[in-house]
C-alpha cells in the first residue's frame, strides 16, 4: 500500500470510526471557513482564508486542524461546499472581542479584519506543508483497504478449499491403504490354508505300519481328525 509504512491493517469498522472521525472535524472547518467567508468575502486570497479558519477553529475547539488533505478533497463536495449549511453548523457570529491565536500570533482577533489576512505562525505553516505533502487520498485508502479485506477473505476461502481436499486426499489414502492391508490378510490366509492342506496330506500319507505303538497311535490320531474336519467342513 502507497502511504501504510507501519505495515499495520484496519478492519472495515475501524475505516468507518476514522471516516466519521474525518467527517465530524470537517464539517467542524467547513463552518470555520463559512464564519471566514462571511467576515472576508473579498481582497484575501483562499490560502489566508484556509490560514484564519484554522486558526478560529484552533480558538473555538482548543485543538489544530491537521485534515487539510481530506479538506482539499472534500471541499466540493455538497456537504462540505454549501455555505448556508456549514454556517447552520457550526457559524458563530463575529463579536467586537477579539480571538487571541496561539502560535505568538500576539493577542490578533478574527474580530479585526487586517489581522485575519496574517498567518498564524510557523508550527501551522508546516503543519499545512507537511499534510499538503502527505496528499492522503482518503476515497482511494478506504478502496485500497477494502481490496485488502477482499483479498483476505478470498486467500482464506482458498485455503479452506485447500484444506477440504487435503482431508479428502488423505480420506482416500486412508482407505487404500485398507484395501491392500484387507487382500493382504487375504492372500496370507489363503496362504496359510493351503500349507495347513499340504500338511494335512502330508499326514494322511503315511504308512503307519512301519511305526512304533505310539507313533502308530499318534497319527492315526491325527488322520482322524483330519477326516472328522473334513466330514464337518462338507
Amino acid at each position: 500500500m502507497q502511504y501504510n509504512t507501519s505495515g499495520t491493517t484496519r478492519t472495515v469498522i475501524s475505516l468507518l470510526s476514522r471516516w466519521g472521525t474525518i467527517s465530524e472535524k470537517t464539517n467542524k472547518f467547513a463552518g470555520c471557513m463559512a464564519q471566514i467567508n462571511a467576515l472576508h468575502q473579498s481582497g484575501i486570497t483562499e490560502e489566508d482564508k484556509i490560514i484564519n479558519a484554522k486558526a478560529l477553529y484552533l480558538e473555538k475547539y482548543k485543538k489544530p486542524f491537521l485534515l487539510d488533505h481530506c479538506w482539499l478533497m472534500l471541499k466540493d463536495q455538497p456537504k462540505f461546499a454549501d455555505p448556508n449549511n456549514a454556517r447552520s453548523r457550526s457559524y458563530v457570529p463575529p463579536t467586537s472581542e477579539p480571538i487571541s491565536i496561539s502560535e505568538g500570533d500576539c493577542g490578533s482577533g478574527l474580530g479585526d479584519t487586517s489581522n485575519l489576512e496574517r498567518p498564524i505562525g510557523r508550527k501551522a505553516e508546516k503543519a499545512i506543508q507537511k499534510n499538503k505533502a502527505a496528499g492522503k487520498d482518503v476515497g482511494e485508502y478506504l478502496n485500497k483497504k477494502l481490496k485488502l479485506i477482499e483479498d483476505v477473505t478470498r486467500l482464506e476461502e482458498e485455503k479452506m478449499s485447500f484444506e477440504r481436499e487435503k482431508l479428502a486426499i488423505e480420506k482416500a489414502s486412508r482407505e487404500e491403504k485398507l484395501k491392500i492391508e484387507k487382500e493382504r490378510m487375504i492372500i496370507e490366509k489363503k496362504k496359510c490354508e493351503r500349507e495347513e492342506r499340504l500338511e494335512e496330506e502330508r499326514i494322511m500319507m503315511i504308512d503307519t505300519s512301519g511305526l512304533t505303538g505310539a507313533q502308530k497311535a499318534f497319527y492315526e490320531q491325527l488322520q482322524e481328525e483330519i477326516m472328522a474336519k473334513r466330514r464337518s467342513c462338507n
